[in-house]
């Protein structure tokens, strides 16, 4: 796991007036998310395939809303195609293994869009179905709060299907309604805004990250992601100037239509957005839109390539999937996250009355620290010297520490302890204090990310 998820567990397991106290200060849009993953943590327990199943889950979820929308509006065979395209984009599989909210809103995202087309195409529906549309809006929201921007795609997808007005005037007082029960959740994230402010220090709207990493992962899949995105545009127009308006063209046509807006339109809002009020983009944040992208490819593999180019097509998606589904396998997949490693290499190697330090010089969702809090079991038998205050009893997501330095008690009677840092260098403060105490480095293991290192000093 790595640092997001870290933010997850740890606010998951904390106490029901900490998780609230912390989500007041910080974090408020994950806190519904947090909240249900309290429940299921104690239910199932905080083990990584334990947090990741729910989300595991909700791609389930998400690939079946994409099935019904597209076996409504173009049959079967596109249904099919678009499920098994959605599922092998990298984004979507990555979602599916993170223990953080993107599966989620994606799933919502998916089956409000279903039950909006079902509205359209069933006008005589009673409110109560309308209710279920702002009710799960407004759940939405709470999950990811950039999950409002659906709300335009919805808008053009009443255009798309030429809603009549009676049916539009019910949408928009839906979505009022639940605009309005989600405005004190938007002015709390408002003000917290803040917590974002890192990302006015990186790149983060380059091409490569707009085009590539927001939903493909790598530029061959981007390719030819992009590809069926562009030759699904050319055939709508193309549609639409030979006037083929007859039942068998209209459905797949509003299915393409509202996959391009659903793709498209979130990310020139944000971006716009970014640009005039940034800090605001990171590429996650728009993964609810990868499902029309699978819908996209499916247009393309069915319904605007001739078959001998559909199946070359078809393979090509496969071919290019495997080997970003299983890079995502990998030990350090993680952005090159290693704590499980940390904690299976210390709780071999440790002994009783061992004493650990980690390294507080990096951001804190990428301190070696979290791998005390996300994988325990390794550091049963150690002391947390440099530990002022565990994170559960504050307001903000991570422990208060302090240096060695300041601490020189935790020392006392000591002989051995751990070092859990980024680099091999051996200059960080907290190994200067060891020296000078009289400890001897002995050991050094390395990591894909993090170093190990035994201080040793005789009795």
């Amino acid at each position: 796991m790595w640092g997001d998820e870290a933010a997850s567990v740890m606010s998951a397991e904390r106490p029901w007036d900490s998780l609230w106290a912390m989500a007041a200060n910080v974090d408020a849009v994950h806190a519904l998310y947090y909240a249900f993953l309290h429940v299921w943590i104690d239910l199932f327990g905080a083990s990584a395939f334990s947090v990741r199943l729910p989300s595991a889950l909700a791609i389930g979820v998400t690939v079946a809303g994409v099935y019904t929308l597209c076996r409504s509006l173009a049959g079967a065979r596109v249904a099919i195609v678009a499920s098994i395209a959605c599922t092998l984009l990298p984004r979507v599989d990555y979602m599916a293994a993170e223990a953080r909210s993107a599966a989620f809103t994606a799933a919502f995202a998916t089956w409000l869009t279903v039950l909006l087309v079902h509205l359209v195409r069933h006008p005589g529906l009673r409110a109560r179905w309308w209710v279920l549309y702002g009710g799960l809006l407004v759940v939405s929201v709470h999950l990811f709060l950039y999950s409002a921007l659906m709300v335009v795609v919805h808008l053009l997808c009443l255009l798309v299907l030429r809603a009549p007005r009676a049916l539009r005037r019910r949408w928009l007082i839906s979505t009022l309604i639940a605009g309005a029960a989600c405005l004190p959740f938007a002015i709390i994230a408002s003000r917290q805004r803040g917590q974002i402010a890192f990302l006015a220090h990186r790149d983060a709207t380059t091409p490569d990250a707009v085009l590539v990493t927001q939903w493909f992962g790598s530029l061959p899949i981007a390719i030819a992601a992009w590809t069926a995105v562009l030759l699904a545009i050319v055939w709508v127009i193309w549609q639409r100037r030979s006037r083929r308006f007859d039942a068998e063209v209209a459905g797949p046509r509003a299915l393409t239509l509202i996959s391009l807006a659903w793709l498209l339109v979130p990310t020139v809002l944000l971006l716009l957005a970014n640009a005039v009020a940034g800090p605001l983009y990171t590429a996650r944040y728009l993964s609810f839109s990868a499902p029309a992208a699978g819908i996209l490819i499916a247009v393309v593999i069915c319904l605007v390539l001739p078959r001998p180019a559909a199946i070359v097509a078809g393979c090509l998606v496969v071919v290019l999937a495997v080997p970003v589904a299983v890079s995502q396998r990998t030990d350090n997949a993680k952005f090159g996250s290693d704590w499980a490693q940390v904690s299976a290499y210390v709780g071999e190697h440790g002994k009783p009355g061992d004493g650990v330090v980690f390294d507080e010089s990096v951001r804190a969702s990428r301190k070696p620290r979290l791998a005390l809090r996300l994988y325990p079991d390794g550091f049963r038998d150690t002391a947390d010297l440099g530990l002022v205050r565990s994170y559960e009893t504050t307001d903000h997501l991570w422990d208060v520490v302090a240096p060695l330095g300041e601490r020189p008690h935790v020392l006392d009677g000591r002989t051995r302890v751990w070092v859990v840092a980024r680099s091999a260098d051996g200059t960080s403060p907290d190994e200067q204090t060891l020296l000078s105490a009289g400890f001897h480095h002995t050991t050094t293991f390395q990591l894909s990310r993090d170093v190990i290192k035994l201080y040793t000093k005789v009795s």
